[in-house]
């Protein structure tokens, strides 16, 4: 840990209570931005979820693993909430918004180990200020999840380089099975945890002539129970995640064209996507953010090299596998490093603010901080977008076409739009899966609606009907949502 410097990293008159105190201010007002407008409308993914797992047994849902949807852990905490508040929105995303306080409290004390108090708290700040960190935690998924246990691994691994224990080593196996039982995708976040350890540990040993008692054999026992806990977990599973994952790298059973899938495989594609997430203002700051990852890199791999080594091997080796083996690359597997990216960028921006500060006469010994909170405010430019829009805006659309159909008219729901309407919001509509089905659907003497999302996807597979039938309808209102070309399209034919 670095020296505690006199001002508590520059942050006045940081004495523990106050400390405290600023985190605990810090954790509230990460509750009050998680629970603002929770209640929007479940986007598909967050559909699926619920009809397809929450929704099952509890005996049957410990041994479905049909779809990579089924983050088995989080499911599990879903169902006990709808099961105390009722099958509500809000009450679907109640864990992830749980998981993800509990993520930046988890930030907060990793980075009280490694950095000063004040770039600590300033570091959860920034993290609760995330757009990316808000909107996943009004998601209903397992991802903030992953990211806690990742965090409290970390720190676990960062607590046992320097004293290992058995204590340390338990809790290590504890977060690891959790995290895998969240998603199997924390397999990379703990494959970059192993090699880092490896690393260190073979320095270590050439470079002191050995190492302390149990350094080796603690975190070997503590992967092998943790193995065997997964294997009793998901071993009546087997067959069915093999099928599952064989049917993912291949693209079968998919509602979305080959063309697409191929597109989401692209290392290319991911960084597009991340660049855009960050709209047009962050984006253009990208190559300064850049700047301070690398400087605090740098910097942590003087003080804590475990740090720099997990979040590049992290990086490095989920882009790497998914690519070897054919697996679409979501920017989502990422989310798990927000964490020590916020850290880092905190840290970094303390880092060139002394270095600054040294030769600058002019600049205050606080520059770092104030650095540091100009990146925060920067960041806030994103936030208020999350609430501007639902994920995907289901309701508002379907309400819409409701308010201004005729009785007799017929509504269709394309692709991937049939099942959240039809399963879910709209049981009375039409699925329409290909061009066949639109035919049999449609009569131009009356009333026909087209409604679809997902639009840069679905005018690709229905490229045959918007050809032959396109100039037959008219864009009647379009419903924009956060998620990423998750808006909804509605048509209404001309005249009809």
């Amino acid at each position: 840990m670095p020296n505690e410097r006199d001002t508590a990293g520059y942050l006045p008159h940081l004495t523990a209570r106050t400390e405290r105190l600023a985190i605990a201010g810090v954790l509230v007002l990460a509750l009050a931005l998680r629970l603002l407008r929770l209640d929007a409308a479940l986007w598909f993914d967050e559909i699926v979820t619920l009809l397809r797992f929450v929704r099952l047994p509890f005996a049957e849902l410990v041994q479905t693993y049909d779809s990579l949807n089924n983050h088995m852990f989080f499911s599990l905490q879903a169902k006990l909430a709808v099961t105390v508040f009722g099958e509500t929105a809000w009450a679907l995303r109640l864990p992830a918004v749980i998981w993800g306080v509990a993520g930046i409290w988890a930030l907060w004390r990793l980075a009280r180990e490694v950095t000063w108090p004040g770039a600590a708290v300033l570091a959860a700040l920034l993290m609760t200020l995330s757009y990316h960190h808000v909107w996943f935690s009004q998601n209903a998924r397992g991802y903030t999840g992953l990211l806690f246990f990742g965090l409290i691994a970390t720190l676990l691994l960062v607590r046992a380089l320097r004293r290992p224990g058995w204590a340390v080593w338990a809790a290590y196996m504890a977060c690891l099975v959790a995290a895998m039982y969240t998603h199997l995708s924390a397999g990379f976040f703990f494959l970059a945890h192993g090699l880092a350890w490896l690393m260190l540990t073979v320095a270590a040993r050439a470079r002191h002539g050995g190492l302390p008692n149990g350094a080796v054999r603690m975190p070997l026992v503590a992967a092998a129970g943790a193995a065997l806990v997964l294997v009793l977990l998901f071993g009546p599973m087997v067959p069915q995640i093999s099928e599952t994952f064989g049917a993912v790298q291949q693209g079968s059973g998919s509602a979305v064209k080959s063309a697409s899938v191929e597109e989401w495989k692209s290392p290319l594609w991911m960084l597009a996507e991340v660049s855009r997430s960050l709209g047009p203002v962050l984006g253009l700051a990208l190559p300064a953010v850049v700047l301070v990852l690398i400087v605090s890199m740098i910097g942590f791999a003087r003080t804590e090299p475990v740090l720099p080594l997990i979040l590049a091997g992290h990086v490095v080796l989920t882009v790497a596998i998914l690519v070897a083996t054919g697996f679409r690359i979501w920017p989502r597997y990422f989310l798990v490093d927000l964490g020590l990216i916020c850290l880092f960028l905190i840290h970094g921006s303390y880092l060139i603010g002394d270095w600054l500060a040294a030769r600058v006469g002019a600049l205050p010994r606080a520059a770092g901080m104030w650095l540091a909170v100009a990146g925060i405010a920067a960041s806030l430019v994103l936030l208020p977008r999350n609430y501007a829009y639902p994920k995907q805006d289901f309701t508002g659309a379907r309400d819409f076409v409701e308010a201004q159909r005729h009785p007799d008219a017929a509504v269709m729901a394309l692709g991937l739009t049939a099942m959240p309407y039809l399963d879910y919001y709209a049981p009375g509509w039409v699925g329409i899966d290909d061009l066949d089905g639109f035919q049999a659907a449609y009569r131009p003497e009356r009333e026909n609606w087209i409604v679809y999302t997902f639009p840069g996807v679905i005018e690709k597979r229905f490229e045959d009907l918007f050809a032959r039938y396109g100039d037959a309808f008219e864009k009647a209102a379009y419903f924009p949502g956060t998620l990423a070309e998750g808006g909804i399209v509605v048509l209404k034919s001309r005249g009809g």
